[in-house]
């Protein structure tokens, strides 16, 4: 049997490739330095989004509320090859409300728009000219897909907390830099106190009714089947519950983009973080008050889209260190 070999590239092409990726860059700080860069980011962000409207390719939003898995699905999607017909976007607040409090919040987690991350300002101002990029889309008639996803609100409001952490105050972190019980106390009491609960709650009102016409709390929701299609006049949502995810991709891909045998690519993992010892040692120490996990489970969300059981399970979970 014939053997191929793999193409190796010569030297000359290695230079040009390289060559190219120098002149890139100067590009970009040349732009950056005339233009500023938030006018580049911005300006880069609408020159995707029409590429795409010249390409002819479809556009999937993975738009979720945060920590809920999220990355996992739009890492699972680029590695079954989506990129090539459709453009995707993975953001957590694109509606009016939602921008200003995901803005709001950060810049006061930080100090001001200045001091936000590259990464995380290049996000927001993406997300304002997709917000646009949607009302367009509306007024031409076109459908938009969006996949969206659930999770154990309380613990969807604790990983936000870690992922977070950088917003912490000072003295926080300071005291928190091994996990030691002080430590882990102060974090419980500023997660009681500080953290915004509600998010989970709030969510789907602010973002996909206002944003795609879907009432998720319309209509009933399987909670052991683990997800949901819904359909508006503008478009086509797939909901799924993070909790059952391993037992419902397959299913849930094949009866919303048609995709068979679909795969998930795990990504994005609290255990992968600069916190991840922090992280585990609070969940495996700590407990929750009875008080805060009865408001949070006696919710809307909670109740309509998790069954009595799953919901006491995640009870005791968080109870548990309190009967040690």
């Amino acid at each position: 049997m014939a053997t191929t070999m793999p193409t190796v590239p010569r030297q000359g092409q290695r230079k040009k490739g390289g060559l190219r990726r120098r002149i890139g860059r100067f590009g970009k700080q040349m732009a950056t330095s005339v233009f500023g860069e938030d006018r580049f980011l911005q300006a880069r962000a609408a020159r995707h989004l029409r590429r795409r409207r010249r390409l002819g390719l479809g556009i999937l939003l993975v738009h979720t509320m945060g920590k809920v898995g999220s990355t996992t699905i739009s890492a699972s999607l680029r590695a079954r090859g989506i990129r090539q017909s459709t453009m995707t976007f993975q953001p957590h607040f694109l509606s009016d409300e939602g921008r200003a409090f995901a803005e709001r919040l950060s810049m006061e987690g930080v100090g001001g728009w200045d001091r936000l991350v590259r990464k995380e300002r290049n996000g927001f101002l993406r997300n304002r000219l997709l917000a646009r990029e949607l009302t367009r889309m509306r007024a031409a008639g076109e459908r938009v897909k969006v996949i969206t996803m659930v999770r154990d609100p309380v613990a969807t409001n604790l990983s936000g907390l870690f992922h977070n952490h950088i917003w912490w105050p000072a003295e926080l972190k300071a005291g928190c830099a091994e996990p030691t019980a002080d430590c882990l106390a102060a974090l419980r009491r500023h997660f009681l106190d500080h953290y915004p609960h509600d998010v989970p709650d709030t969510w789907f009102d602010m973002e996909l009714r206002t944003l795609y016409d879907v009432d998720v709390y319309g209509q009933p929701f399987d909670a052991a089947r683990g997800y949901a299609i819904y359909h508006s006049a503008f478009a086509d949502v797939l909901l799924l519950k993070l909790e059952k995810l391993n037992e419902c991709a397959a299913e849930a891909f094949q009866a919303f983009m048609g995709l068979d045998d679909f795969q998930l690519v795990e990504s994005n993992v609290a255990e992968d973080k600069s916190y991840a010892a922090l992280y585990k040692a609070f969940r495996r120490e700590m407990s929750l008050p009875a008080g805060y996990l009865d408001a949070m489970y006696s919710t809307r969300f909670a109740t309509h889209f998790y069954a009595a059981g799953e919901l006491a399970a995640f009870r005791r979970k968080w109870l548990a260190n309190a009967a040690r």
